[in-house]
Parts: structure tokens; sequence; C-alpha cells
């Protein structure tokens, strides 16, 4: 019962989030100003929400949704974190991780015999969203300057990208043992990662908060 309601909130979160970021692209011509977000959001929508759905209806495998989808992601948050780097060295690291990611990514799908979502993959986009995370933070503490941090529709999203993968992290690698070992801590587990996608959701509209706030400031 509790999952259910959960995944009901997910897709309420996810629906608002997409909702307000295509409304500040429609209705106040926000496109990089919120760094194309509604694009994202429009994809996590059809996948996350619409997915099981579509693949009901045509018998589908969840793979031709969620690797196009990994991919997608791996080149949304490059191209999101990128804009703030003013230094060829940030910029070549994250080139170097996000290349590398997709190379990675590949080799295993590649490497897979039968058509599935192998688990190393999930592995990779979890360590790839916590890298570029962490270096966008180390980046902004180190190029301080008059904007206040939370102002930044970045950090929002940075921030719910490291908790995520955090508890991603927890889930991929204790998850059969704990499913072995005690079945209750097993289900709050995954209550929490729920809550986990729940929370990055809010705070990605958080980050479209700010920039509208600060908009308004300005005007």
């Amino acid at each position: 019962m509790l999952f259910k309601i959960l995944s009901f909130i997910y897709g309420v979160v996810i629906f608002t989030a997409m909702s307000y970021s295509i409304y500040l692209w429609l209705k106040k011509g926000y496109t990089h100003k919120q760094r194309f977000m509604y694009i994202y959001l429009i994809a996590v929508f059809f996948v996350d929400v619409l997915g099981i759905y579509i693949r009901q209806a045509f018998q589908i495998d969840q793979f031709y949704l969620f690797m196009p989808f990994n991919v997608l992601s791996i080149v949304y948050f490059s191209y999101f974190f990128l804009v703030d780097y003013q230094n060829n060295l940030n910029k070549y690291f994250l080139y170097g991780i996000s290349f590398l990611t997709m190379l990675v990514i590949t080799y295993i799908q590649l490497e897979t015999p039968i058509i599935k979502i192998d688990t190393r993959i999930f592995v990779a986009l979890v360590l790839f969203f916590l890298l570029i995370s962490l270096q966008w933070l180390l980046y902004i503490i180190n190029h301080i300057d008059e904007e206040n941090i939370t102002h930044k529709q970045a950090f929002w999203v940075s921030v719910a990208l490291i908790i995520w993968s955090v508890f991603a992290l927890f889930r991929l690698f204790l998850n059969q043992w704990l499913y072995d070992y005690d079945r209750d801590i097993f289900s709050i587990i995954a209550y929490l990662f729920n809550i986990a996608n729940i929370t990055m959701y809010l705070f990605f509209i958080q980050g479209l908060r700010v920039i509208n706030k600060k908009r308004q400031h300005n005007s």
C-alpha cells in the first residue's frame, strides 16, 4: 500500500516539475535560462510514468525505453553543468567523464548476450551523476561569486543528484544481501529509495523556482 502511495506521489511530482518547466518555457520564454530542463523532464515523464503503460500496450521490453533515456541523461547533464565552467580543466574533465561513461555502458551492453539493462550500466550512471555533481560543487566553492549558491539552479540539481546517487549505490550493492538477510530492512530501503526519487524532483522544482524568482527580482 505504501509503495503504491509513494509511486503515485512520484508521478505527481514528476508531472508538476515537467509542467512548471514547460510553463517557464512557453509562458516566459526560459529556454537557456533553465538549461532546457523541460526536455529532460518530458523524457522522465515519458519513461518513468507513461513507460509502464507503453510497455504493456506495445509489449516491448524496458530496454527500448531506458537505454535511450540513459544516453539522453548523460548528454543532458553534461551540458547542464558544462555551461558554468569557465576554465578548460573542468570542461575537459567533464568531457572525459561523459565519454568514459558512454564507452562503459556501450561495452557492457554489447557484452550482454540478451536485450536487457545490465545492473552494471546503472552503476556506471550513478557514478557519473555523483562525479559530475561533486565536480560542480567543488568548482563553485573554488570560484565564489556574488550570487548566493542557493540561488543557483545547478546547486539544487547537483545536491539532488548526490542524494539520489548515494541511495542508489546503497540499494544496488546491498539489495540482494538485504533481501536474503532481512526482508523488513529490504522493504525499508526500497521505500527510502522511492522517497529519494521524490526528493530529487522536488529539488529540481526548487531549482526552477529560483530561476523564476531571480528573473522577477531583476525585472
